[in-house]
């Protein structure tokens, strides 16, 4: 069994040490990734890493989930995989966004302890695709137009008697 990530930590005190946090938190957890969910059951996975060197403390990291979304064609659950990776430049104050590298992005610390929660959702929910789909046609009717429109394309050939004339 996967061990749990905290809901929160302090990410300055965590890079100062190079700490690597990697586990599992249940979806339950995450409120905002709730309400666009047909159901929060599961868990999701993570690595954290925080940095310090090269003058900056970073964080990066990835995130991964299996979550049940609303199929857009046939409005039914499904499991849809995704993950999320990300990099950020811890700062303790504004102003010093040019001293990151170019690839992370300037994340404010503010008070002791920090939402790992809201990292971790603010991944998930960037990761959900904008119309979540059945990979196959997952209703009977869509099936039943594709099987037609096949049939149709097969009839509607200009060069199908052709075939017929060919001499072998």
């Amino acid at each position: 069994m996967s061990k749990q990530l905290p809901e929160t930590t302090n990410f300055l005190k965590q890079a100062e040490r190079n700490v690597t946090l990697e586990g599992a938190m249940p979806l339950a957890k995450l409120e905002r990734l709730s309400e666009v969910l047909c159901g929060n059951t599961g868990d999701l996975s993570a690595k954290l890493h925080f940095t310090s060197g090269a003058g900056h403390l970073g964080l990066h990291g990835r995130v991964e989930a299996s979550l049940e979304l609303t199929c857009q064609r046939c409005m039914k659950p499904m499991k849809h995989a995704v993950s999320g990776r990300f990099r950020f430049g811890l700062m303790t104050s504004e102003g010093y966004e040019d001293k990151l590298p170019p690839d992370a992005e300037p994340y404010l610390l503010e008070g002791d302890e920090q939402s790992v929660i809201e990292i971790l959702e603010d991944e998930l929910l960037l990761s959900i695709p904008l119309a979540a789909m059945h990979e196959n046609e997952c209703s009977e009717i869509l099936q039943k137009m594709n099987e037609d429109r096949q049939v149709e394309k097969e009839k509607s050939n200009p060069f199908a008697a052709l075939k017929d004339l060919k001499i072998d």
